[in-house]
């Protein structure tokens, strides 16, 4: 529950209302209370045969301060969201996780020890290359350098994330009767309304580290300094509403952060793959043109890191225009953003020499990507449900190949979402039931046979959540299914409310598949070889395979 505390935000509110321009006098009402909410949380995981996986400590704290009027805008306010994490993990369970985690080969959290995980290839990633290993913390800079520090205080850096929103709205009327909104600060700017997987809500990168794919989208997309302009122009002749919207985000590029080697969430297993060497320093003379081998020592699959540096031509911008017809809401989107995930371009040791660089196998890239887009949700009064697709067709992402590097392709996405309130008697005849179907597509366009994903693939996922005793009990069960790569999750969990103040949640994220294996041509496509192709092709889902988890989560909110 939020209750009102006086505050003093008027210089805040002095330098955002005069970011819009409008100017402020000290005689406006700035000085009115703010209105405060947020909460405390623990959240305590334990993951099967390994221990306390995640000891979160979270305290976040949201305001919206009203402004009123100012000059022409009215209905202005400030709006922030602060919050603080400190992860005891890397306290409790040392052994595990943190810097001096180590791991007996690459990839020991989801596969067995293969062929390209022994002898003069992969090596086991290092964990927290910044606390162990310089030359690798080098190569990683800006990227995956995060320290044992920063994994514990995750919102304390360098782009200060303790700030987590921090915005201004305000709106002004058109003459024509049109108003026309603007918001400006750091920001999320949700286009879409999917679950756990996105389509169309892309505009801010995610950081993955904080609990994969399963924490909720709010709670892990990274926001990012916009300026996002919405023109209402409410009803017309055709539509029952009507507005276009701009979204520039002029902050610096950051992409998706996907977990640094030795953090206990790391999507695909990324970040031990990136610290990690191929030995081919140990390769007899004879495997090489001239009998000579060329390698000194072992070469980090890694070599630097090419993140865009902030200027006017790497900012992004995006468009919407969405309406009302009849029973059906609908938006056309159209993007310009660098894709988020990273594209390891492959760097030779000489040209036209399939052998990689001495100083590193791959740069990563982060490749300029056009989207456009659409959505549509319509309200089926016969079936009292909603339908909802929403799809996009981009160009210029990059996907990983095995025998060369990369390659940019085209993609068509979308999702078909079904969401119900059904009534079941025989659970609860007082209360209607939740069911939220959603199955996601994705089509490669010009794929490959040596691309490590499949042409075409879908993942489904269901939700199907209760509630009794006035809402104050909920349990639900999340099912999420990787048809091609056969992987599943099945999270079911319990939400008890006791009073305004306390939420706790049991549940349990369990996970099936991971097995798929896909040849390294490195390796003499040996047929055992997961490592390091087969992470893209088990997904998420599969990849997390040995994280099976018991979660309790205890909220506090005021």
């Amino acid at each position: 529950m939020s209750k009102k505390i006086t505050t003093t935000l008027t210089q805040l509110a002095f330098g955002a209302g005069t970011a819009l321009g409008v100017g402020v006098t000290a005689t406006q009402s700035i000085a009115e209370e703010a209105n405060w909410s947020g909460y405390v949380e623990n959240a305590t995981y334990h993951r099967d045969g390994v221990g306390i996986s995640k000891f979160r400590n979270t305290a976040q704290a949201e305001f919206v301060k009203p402004i009123d009027s100012v000059g022409r805008w009215h209905n202005v306010t400030l709006n922030g969201t602060l919050r603080a994490t400190y992860d005891g993990v890397y306290d409790i369970n040392e052994n595990e996780f943190g810097k001096n985690a180590t791991e007996p080969y690459l990839g020991s959290n989801w596969h067995p020890e293969g062929s390209a995980t022994g002898g003069p290839f992969l090596t086991a990633g290092v964990p927290f290359p910044c606390e162990n290993d310089p030359s690798l913390c080098r190569n990683l800079d800006d990227y995956m350098d995060h320290k044992e520090r920063d994994a514990r205080f995750p919102e304390f850096n360098d782009e200060l994330d303790f700030i987590r929103e921090l915005y201004l709205d305000a709106t002004t009327d058109l003459s024509n009767g049109d108003q026309l909104s603007v918001r400006v600060g750091k920001q999320q700017v949700v286009w879409g309304k999917t679950d756990l997987f996105r389509v169309l809500d892309v505009i801010n990168p995610v950081d993955y580290s904080r609990h994969n794919i399963y924490d909720e989208l709010e709670d892990i997309r990274i926001p990012q300094w916009m300026l996002n302009v919405e023109w209402r122009m409410g009803p017309t002749k055709t539509f029952d509403d009507s507005n276009l919207s701009m979204v520039w985000n002029f902050d610096k590029f950051r992409p998706n952060n996907l977990g640094t080697c030795g953090q206990s969430y790391r999507i695909l297993d990324a970040g031990c793959f990136f610290s990690s060497y191929m030995r081919l320093d140990t390769l007899p003379g004879a495997a090489f043109p001239g009998g000579a081998n060329p390698y000194g020592t072992a070469v980090p699959i890694i070599h630097d890191v090419k993140r865009p540096d902030w200027e006017l031509g790497n900012t992004q911008l995006g468009l919407k225009w969405e309406g009302v017809y009849g029973d059906s809401t609908f938006s056309l989107n159209g993007l310009v953003y660098r894709q988020q995930l990273p594209s390891l371009h492959f760097r030779p040791l000489a040209p036209g020499i399939p052998a990689p660089a001495a100083d590193g196998v791959f740069d990563i890239h982060f490749p300029w990507v056009r989207m456009i887009g659409g959505s549509v949700d319509y309200y089926s009064q016969t079936m009292d449900a909603v339908w909802r697709l929403e799809t996009t067709y981009s160009n210029g992402e990059e996907l990983p190949r095995d025998t060369n590097g990369h390659k940019r392709t085209d993609m068509l996405r979308y999702v078909i979402g079904f969401d119900k309130n059904q009534l079941i008697p025989a659970l609860n005849p007082n209360r209607a039931f939740l069911i939220s179907a959603q199955v996601f597509g994705q089509h490669i366009l010009e794929h490959e046979s040596d691309m490590p994903d499949f042409e075409d693939n879908w993942i489904a996922t269901l939700l199907f959540k209760g509630w009794w005793q006035n809402d104050r009990i909920s349990p639900q069960i999340i099912l999420a299914h990787d048809i091609r790569a056969g992987a599943t999750a099945v999270a079911p969990s319990v939400e008890w409310i006791p009073d305004d103040h306390w939420k706790i949640t049991l549940g349990a994220n369990i996970k099936f598949g991971g097995d798929e294996t896909f040849p390294w041509s490195v390796n003499g496509n040996q047929p055992d070889t997961y490592e390091p192709l087969a992470r893209f092709t088990n997904g998420p889902i599969g990849v997390a395979n040995q994280e099976d988890e018991v979660q309790l989560t205890v909220r506090y909110s005021f």
